[in-house]
């Protein structure tokens, strides 16, 4: 009888300690969860993220893009006031005639608010204190990764599940590219749309000021941009795109966009023509670059 008690105690310490712990780690779970919450609808996180690549940490639009876009960021620390109302439209819209593309289809509507709510209250009207030296730090360089550290300042131990940030999406692996599968390889000899002739020489100019950002000179997806961008930028010269992308493909994805990544419409900017010539200069410099090669052989 002695020992059934203490079996019995032995058990039902052990199912308290196994709850407990059960319990702390679904605590846990839901403190990262909450937390992860709390920093995706933080409006300088979202700031950070998004838009810093082309606007810059400080908002004043100094980034390593803005020697890529024609028209380049706006300065919004120069900006006396913008109503919330306009900002909330042109984050979830974009800009027509620029680079800037909507985020509605990326965002939610609380994330929109409190994007704009922080571009108002701690961006807009901000030029004199950025002149005086009293914010600094690189612009647009560390996009899509953590908040930008202070200069000097020791990062302080995590003292609860609250305080870990989620691992950033530049910290993560890039997946495998997939295989390409027989029935996807395209029509190499497929014409541009609507009897459209592209110019690879004048695609070629506009392709170096405004694409290799993000895709690189060499159509590698290995631009200055491109350690910020998730999805990452498509690189031109891998198999893959080599087998499915002909000029078609090509033009429609310039002209429509990407939807899910950094890819913009082309055609709010471009006539059908400049996209055939951007087209056309990708299409000749590295998706059929590797058969000229061989040919040349």
């Amino acid at each position: 009888m002695i020992q059934s008690k203490q079996f019995f105690r032995t058990v039902v310490c052990a199912g308290a300690v196994a709850f407990g712990l059960g319990n702390a780690g679904g605590v846990l779970a839901q403190a990262n969860t909450e937390a992860k919450r709390l920093s995706e609808t933080r409006g300088d996180v979202l700031y950070h993220n998004r838009c810093s690549v082309c606007h810059g940490d400080r908002g004043d639009g100094n980034s390593r893009a803005v020697k890529s876009l024609n028209p380049p960021p706006r300065d919004l620390t120069k900006v006396t006031e913008l109503p919330r109302d306009y900002l909330i439209n042109v984050i979830a819209n974009g800009k027509p005639g620029t680079a800037m593309v909507g985020f509605g289809n990326r965002l939610s509507s609380e994330q929109i608010g409190a994007l704009a709510d922080y571009i108002q209250r701690d961006i807009l009207n901000r030029a004199a204190v950025i002149a005086a030296g009293k914010i600094s730090g690189i612009s647009g360089t560390s996009a899509y990764g953590e908040l930008p550290a202070k200069p000097n300042a020791k990062a302080p131990a995590p003292s609860s599940a609250a305080d870990v940030a989620p691992a950033p999406p530049i910290a993560l692996p890039l997946p495998g590219e997939k295989p390409v599968a027989p029935g996807e390889r395209a029509d190499m000899s497929a014409p541009m749309p609507s009897g459209l002739k592209g110019d690879a020489a004048k695609g070629k100019a506009f392709y170096q000021a405004n694409c290799a950002e993000c895709h690189g000179q060499t159509g590698a997806g290995d631009g200055p941009r491109a350690y910020f961008i998730r999805p990452v930028p498509r690189n031109f010269t891998s198999e893959r795109s080599r087998a499915v992308l002909n000029r078609p493909a090509i033009y429609a994805a310039t002209f429509f966009g990407r939807n899910g990544t950094e890819m913009p419409a082309w055609s709010k900017v471009l006539s059908e023509q400049e996209i055939a010539n951007v087209s056309e200069f990708v299409f000749q410099s590295f998706i059929a670059a590797d058969q000229k090669a061989a040919k040349a052989k």
